[in-house]
């Protein structure tokens, strides 16, 4: 019997929340920009990753995107939720080895060589001791990725309804990485470019949670073009060395500390 910690634990989504979820992966200017900053960052700083473990993998999306692109590195993907690892493995047959586990039981000692964690420690109200628990995974000079949604002034019934506890603040991440014993190699926000629309959206369109995703992911297609492009370019800003204070997401990348 494993005793109750007294940790609450993300909420489990629903297969309709999956499916929603999946159907807005090809098309929105957020998703497929989101993607190109992680790959880039997983690409500059992490770019012998021979094992990589996706903690929280939800959709399947970040990892099939790695085995198309990287067939040599070996794969990982856990979640709580029993949907999503359905749906990982539905994505991802024998492609990566996909288990069951939660913020405080992870497996593996010194295993992996990068642990990416993707809008998922907002959900957890421990999130030092979660990051704190990759550090014994990893493989030493292994390192994390970390997305994590921003700004309080952005907080609206799609984060009560996903159950986060937090939109981080400021480096609040990045001091947070350090605690857990990790050496941050890049802390920047993403998105600067479309704050003002993004809070207008939350601020008049958010009735409802589906609302509020079917507003921000299926734009008409020129605005969603147009969005497209300005991340773009900001991306480009990232990459030439510039470093954003706002913006609607976080990304931290850290090493582990000997």
């Amino acid at each position: 019997m494993v005793e109750d910690s007294g940790v609450e634990h993300p909420r489990e989504f629903d297969e309709e929340t999956y499916r929603q979820m999946t159907a807005y992966e090809d098309g929105s200017f957020y998703i497929t920009s989101r993607f190109d900053l992680m790959y880039w960052c997983f690409r500059r700083f992490f770019p012998d990753t021979k094992r990589f473990l996706d903690f929280g993998g939800g959709t399947g999306f970040w990892l099939e995107a790695l085995a198309t692109r990287h067939p040599e590195i070996d794969l990982f993907g856990s979640d709580l939720a029993v949907e999503s690892l359905h749906n990982m493995k539905r994505r991802l047959g024998d492609k990566a080895t996909i288990f069951h586990t939660d913020a405080e039981h992870l497996p593996f000692d010194a295993h992996f060589d990068l642990i990416g964690s993707f809008d998922v420690v907002e959900h957890i109200e421990d999130d030092i001791g979660v990051i704190e628990q990759f550090r014994p995974a990893l493989r030493d000079g292994g390192g994390i990725m970390l997305t994590v949604p921003q700004h309080m002034s952005l907080w609206s019934v799609l984060d009560d309804k996903t159950g986060h506890k937090r939109r981080y603040v400021g480096d609040e991440l990045a001091r947070k990485v350090r605690k857990a014993g990790f050496d941050v190699l890049l802390d920047t926000s993403f998105m600067a470019s479309l704050f003002v629309p993004q809070w207008i959206s939350r601020r008049f369109m958010s009735q409802s949670a589906d609302s509020v995703a079917d507003t921000e992911h299926s734009l008409p297609g020129p605005l969603n073009a147009a969005f497209r492009a300005a991340l773009v370019a900001e991306l480009a800003t990232i990459k030439a060395g510039a470093r954003y204070p706002f913006g609607g997401m976080r990304i931290v990348a850290a090493r582990k500390l000997s």
